[in-house]
């Protein structure tokens, strides 16, 4: 029968040690037991055994005399009359009951048939409430004149069974006060050995969204606990790095979301507040759908953010060649890149599989990036080639690069390098896609930048 779940490690713990103590403690018992009732046995029979051939020497030893033919008789029935547990027979060649204890029991048909090996059974007598049992044996005295006398001999062994019985019974009684005895220590042992668990369980009770620094392993446990002291400040570890995180992003969120909910609502204002020309109104309805529309992108951004982060962004994987997707990205561009005087070009050729529109949307935003950081008369270049067994698709700028301060945040999300954090043409979650397009493709982005000189942002794809 399976433990329950919900049982306690303590208990669980005494319980084992029970069962085992109790599973020990009935095998020595009963091999004791089995080890004690084959002794008496093989006591009682070389005891029967040993009587009847001194007897039978005895009888020998007279009939070779010349004596009176019933002297061995008289001297084997005295030596039996100080015996309280042997009882004899004895039938002459003819047949005849020689003679016989008073106290035999057994009925002549019962006793076993003569053999030149020594052979014996059990005898069971049941009279009224006594039980008595015996060993019983037959055999041959043979005497001058080769003169077969039959003797029958029952030991009875009763006593030696109740000493055994009694013997067995005691020891029942000592194993179940001893298992009871093992189950108290079980259950202390495994208190005592148990308490560093909970000591840590009151640790980790005291620790609260405010404490998240706290750590277990600068404490000294059981090496049993040192792997878990060890995970949990890993967790414990990422756990307030994802707090921080989720405290700056939302205070990110409504920082993003507070400008453009503003302009919206001054251009609203600003043009309700008198009468303007059809031009101007025209020229404030723009402003407003410009607003909103960035409000849509960053809002649509943060959903997929959302959906990715919980594993619920399916993909629609597809062979794709790099020269095509790059050519797509350089149509949509190009004349954004034609107005900054930016050259944009291609190099290699590579087919993998990936999600064609997860993919244009994570290139897209480095593309973007690179154009708007790339000052007139740069060039861009989007680069495919295949390395140990990855794809890597590159957005190679001569911009104006990142500072080394920056890099190590530049794929959080609302992070920006520059001040100008109300800037309609970015959200702040450009990179921040593209990383999570990336890892959702089982591969990571890379990124090289030298402040003055350009930067290089690399997706790893497996391929």
């Amino acid at each position: 029968m399976p433990i329950p779940r919900n049982f306690s490690i303590t208990l669980r713990l005494t319980l084992y040690f029970t069962i085992a103590m109790t599973l020990v403690l009935y095998s020595v018992s009963g091999l004791l037991y089995s080890s004690m009732r084959n002794q008496i046995s093989q006591k009682n029979e070389n005891e029967l055994r040993s009587t009847l051939q001194f007897q039978q020497e005895i009888a020998t030893t007279i009939s070779e005399r010349q004596g009176p033919t019933d002297l061995w008789q008289r001297e084997l029935f005295d030596f039996i009359a100080h015996q309280d547990r042997l009882s004899l027979r004895i039938i002459s060649p003819d047949g005849k009951v020689w003679a016989q204890s008073k106290n035999l029991r057994v009925p002549e048909g019962d006793f076993p048939a003569p053999s030149p090996e020594f052979k014996y059974s059990p005898w069971h007598y049941r009279f009224g409430g006594i039980t008595e049992e015996y060993l019983i044996t037959s055999t041959h005295f043979l005497l001058k004149g080769n003169q077969p006398w039959r003797v029958q001999a029952a030991l009875n062994i009763s006593r030696n069974n109740e000493i055994i019985e009694d013997y067995w019974e005691r020891m029942q009684i000592a194993v179940a006060l001893a298992i009871v005895l093992f189950s108290a220590i079980g259950y202390w042992l495994a208190r005592r050995g148990l308490y560093p668990l909970r000591k840590m369980s009151r640790e980790i009770e005291y620790i609260h969204a405010e404490d998240l620094h706290t750590r277990l392993a600068t404490q000294r446990w059981p090496s049993e606990l040192n792997t878990l002291a060890s995970s949990f400040d890993g967790m414990m570890t990422r756990l307030e790095a994802s707090f921080k995180q989720l405290s700056r992003f939302s205070s990110d969120i409504a920082h993003e979301l507070r400008g453009p909910i503003n302009n919206l609502i001054s251009a609203a204002s600003v043009t309700q507040s008198k009468a303007r020309s059809p031009e101007e109104y025209r020229d404030a309805l723009a402003a407003i759908v410009e607003e909103g529309e960035r409000l849509s992108r960053m809002i649509s951004s943060m959903l997929f953010l959302a959906r990715a982060d919980n594993s619920r962004e399916p993909l629609h994987i597809k062979q794709l060649d790099s020269t095509l997707e790059f050519a797509r990205l350089i149509n949509y561009y190009d004349i954004l890149a034609e107005e900054k005087k930016i050259t944009l070009t291609s190099e290699g050729s590579v087919t993998f599989r990936a999600d064609p529109l997860h993919l244009q949307r994570a290139l897209s935003n480095l593309l973007s990036n690179a154009i708007r950081h790339t000052p007139s008369g740069g060039e861009v270049c989007l680069k495919a080639v295949q390395e140990n067994g990855n794809v890597l698709l590159s957005v190679i700028d001569n911009g104006e690069g990142i500072s080394t301060e920056h890099l190590p945040h530049i794929f959080d999300r609302f992070y920006r390098v520059d001040d100008a954090r109300s800037n309609a043409g970015s959200t702040g979650l450009g990179l921040a896609l593209a990383k999570t397009i990336t890892e959702l493709h089982g591969g990571k982005i890379q990124v090289e930048s030298t402040e003055g000189k350009g930067s290089c942002f690399t997706l790893v794809l497996p391929q």
